[in-house]
């Protein structure tokens, strides 16, 4: 009975389950978090994993690696995601990776079919130390969103040659999802469930009167109450989360218009935003899992108006009851530089601290920045559809130690959905410029012409 007992504890947590260990699964990469007088440990999905000698114990990961010269490093496993004529790759941390040729994989999936992974949620008792973590959720692995996946795809369907290949390996780049309709809570279940252990990104736009300076995204919640529902829906569906790893941008823009409220429309709603961006940390803001950056548009609009953009912020953190601020998101659907940004986070942060709120981090959204266009475009203010724009540096967590305030970059904008467009009922003027992408769909929907453009001037490129 008691035989019978141990067997079945095994197999819930896991055990049995391996070739190269009675208890534990076999890692599928080499990496090392600990050891043993067992051996050596990783972590997969959260839970620890046995590193199998046979595979590892060779040069699986060290030694030369081709794709180097390609400009992608090489994968830690060997997990096959696409194979082209320069090899097999992989995906890791939200970026492209080149498998070694000594991989030896039963995983291995050598065609040229794309695939999705759906990581399953399990828990596990263990007297194991606990799995190394990081506050910075962008130092997890990211999750790549199934509506980009297809909404690249109906571009890949369009697309031949090298386009086309390139097009492929952009689909799973990680891309934050946007809640931004009123059937977008009930979403998120389905992200979460997808994502599994890896970061989910998601940006709450719905506020009331939003976008109160234009009109391709006007729209959000009718009225403030309806606002705070919108949010608890939300909040209670993460809370069915508990072990998700989740990052909450908020309300893209909104901050800009409060601090520079240059028409009634936006003068007129400033109470009700403070009040809703409070609303909006004092739920998410006390979820252990959740991490929440209020958005602060670009350094371009804001970084003159530093010292007020921070009291704004003070003010809005002061009536957010216990609810907890990691940071600041900017460049969001914009085209600055990272450095450039980078002087706006030094500026807005110092701004900060005088005021008493201290450890601010920041991150950056470099869907758009790859080509070095800010210039021609903070002479033209054309922030729609702007022609010339590049896919820009990869989704990364902590990248670049020289910038201890940046969290993370990000592709925060969904990099091929339009701006807006010069015609039907949400016209916006701006989208009529002569150095706006013409052609384009509402704000929001995919635009294949600017994903493509996107692609080809894309830097690094793909």
């Amino acid at each position: 009975m008691k035989f019978s007992a141990l067997i079945g504890t095994l197999f819930a947590t896991g055990a049995l389950a391996s070739s190269c260990h009675p208890y534990y699964n076999c890692c599928n990469n080499c990496d090392v978090y600990y050891t043993d007088n067992e051996g050596k440990w990783g972590v997969q999905n959260n839970d620890w994993c046995f590193i199998d000698n046979n595979r590892c114990g060779g040069n699986n990961n060290s030694g030369y690696c081709k794709f180097e010269s390609l400009g992608y490093r090489c994968c830690n496993g060997c997990d096959v995601v696409y194979t082209d004529s320069d090899g097999n790759w992989g995906v890791e941390n939200g970026n492209w990776c080149g498998i070694r040729d000594n991989c030896n994989n039963n995983n291995n999936n050598n065609n040229n079919n794309y695939r999705t992974t759906t990581t399953t949620r399990r828990t596990t008792t263990t007297t194991r130390v606990s799995v190394p973590t990081s506050d910075n959720f962008f130092d997890n692995t990211l999750y790549s969103n199934f509506k980009f996946q297809a909404e690249v795809q109906s571009s890949i369907n369009k697309l031949s040659g090298s386009l086309a290949e390139k097009a492929k390996k952009v689909k799973y780049v990680p891309t934050a999802a946007w809640l931004a309709w009123e059937g977008a809570p009930a979403e998120v279940p389905q992200y979460l469930d997808e994502a599994g252990s890896n970061t989910v990104v998601f940006v709450l736009y719905m506020i009331p009167t939003r976008d109160c300076n234009a009109n391709a995204s006007a729209g959000g919640s009718s009225n403030i109450e309806k606002y705070k529902g919108y949010v608890d829906k939300i909040y209670n569906t993460i809370n069915q989360y508990p072990n998700s790893r989740i990052v909450m941008i908020l309300e893209p823009d909104t901050i800009g218009n409060l601090v520079t409220a240059n028409n009634d429309n936006c003068r007129n709603v400033q109470n009700m935003h403070k009040q809703a961006l409070s609303y909006a940390i004092s739920k998410f803001g006390t979820q252990s899992n959740v991490r929440v950056y209020l958005d602060a548009a670009h350094g371009a609009w804001l970084s003159s108006h530093a010292d007020k953009t921070a009291q704004v912020i003070k003010e809005i953190l002061n009536n957010a009851g216990n609810g907890k601020l990691r940071g600041i998101s900017t460049n969001v659907s914009n085209y600055q530089t990272v450095n450039d940004e980078y002087n706006y986070h030094m500026r807005l942060n110092s701004a900060l601290e005088n005021l008493g709120v201290r450890g601010m981090k920041f991150i950056v959204d470099t869907s758009r920045n790859g080509a070095n266009i800010s210039g021609a475009f903070n002479a033209s203010g054309t922030w729609c559809n702007f022609k010339g724009a590049g896919l820009g540096a990869r989704p990364q967590g902590s990248p670049d130690p020289s910038k201890p305030l940046l969290d993370a970059y990000m592709w925060i904008k969904t990099p091929g959905e339009a701006d807006g467009s010069s015609s039907g009922s949400r016209a916006d003027p701006v989208c009529a410029r002569y150095d706006s992408l013409q052609g384009a769909p509402d704000a929001g929907s995919w635009f294949h012409d600017y994903f493509v453009m996107l692609v080809q001037n894309a830097n690094p490129a793909f």
